[in-house]
């Protein structure tokens, strides 16, 4: 874990990278990384840089964005803020194992630090009047139900609105769960003013660079639909669509999350009537409508 500087603004650079913004108000740490370990490191660069936080913002509920937050709001007596749907979560992270588990009592896969952050309370949402005035929270839904981005002058942390070249080649498919605005917000980005924007995982980047990056997101995005329509000429199942887009899945819960983005992509194509369902012999098929 490094600290870096951008203007007045700082970034810890990590598996999940770490923003802190200044505001009027105080600095503001945005993210908290995996567990509480990550939490005393994040503590102890920060101290080691003068910096004293009054806020911390949670751009959504995973797990590696807020099982440090518990941690490091009673260290230095944080206000914690995030948008009002991702409050739920972040306040009762038993929830994700559960939708990860289509409802069912989660087994002990789905209930390591990976999956369950340990509950933190949050002070305020995106509404709140206490949100200072200087920096911008952004709704960049769609990777997750109700998840934030924040300006900063010249400065965007992006949290998982995009996903550097590296982590697409080896994963293929990206966690969204909503397709149709995982789309939309990265056209909302590319349009935005700044001159840096961070993702969580990847470098610092320039709004030229971003905008390659982003575009090959979309890119890819495009691919998975066109590949899953395609498979969709035969009536299949979700686990037969898997299988034929034979993807790098290997682990149980990697194929969850990736399972989880097909589905929300057969569910933003039926919506827009060019996939069909049909149950038959008690099992679920899609096809592609004509």
């Amino acid at each position: 874990m490094e600290i870096k500087q951008i203007d007045t603004n700082f970034f810890i650079s990590d598996a999940t990278n770490i923003g802190i913004v200044e505001t009027k108000n105080g600095f503001a740490i945005i993210d908290a990384g995996i567990d509480k370990d990550k939490g005393k490191k994040i503590k102890k660069i920060i101290e080691e840089k003068g910096i004293k936080p009054t806020y911390l913002i949670l751009t959504h509920h995973h797990a590696d964005h807020t099982g440090g937050a518990r941690f490091l709001k009673e260290y230095f007596n944080l206000k914690v803020i995030s948008s009002k749907i991702e409050k739920v979560f972040i306040e009762n992270p038993i929830l994700e194992p559960i939708y990860l588990s289509l409802g069912a009592n989660p087994k002990k896969t789905f209930l390591s630090k990976w999956i369950k952050a340990e509950e933190v309370s949050v002070d305020f949402d995106e509404f709140s009047l206490e949100i200072p005035k200087d920096i911008q929270l952004l709704d960049l839904s769609g990777h997750s139900i109700g998840m934030l981005g924040v300006k900063a002058k010249n400065f965007i942390y992006a949290s998982d609105s995009f996903f550097s070249k590296e982590i697409l080649d080896k994963y293929i498919i990206p966690y969204f769960h909503n397709f149709d605005k995982f789309l939309e917000k990265l056209e909302f980005l590319k349009n935005l003013d700044f001159d840096y924007i961070l993702p969580s995982h990847g470098n610092l980047l320039t709004k030229m660079e971003s905008i390659d990056v982003i575009n090959y997101n979309i890119k890819r995005l495009n691919e998975i639909r066109e590949n899953v329509l395609d498979i969709l000429k035969e009536p299949k199942t979700v686990c037969e669509i898997l299988k034929d887009l034979n993807l790098p899945m290997h682990d149980e819960v990697v194929y969850t999350l990736i399972e989880s983005s097909i589905i929300a992509l057969l569910q933003s194509l039926e919506s827009q009537n060019l996939v069909k369902t049909e149950v038959k012999e008690s099992t679920l098929l899609y096809q592609k409508t004509n």
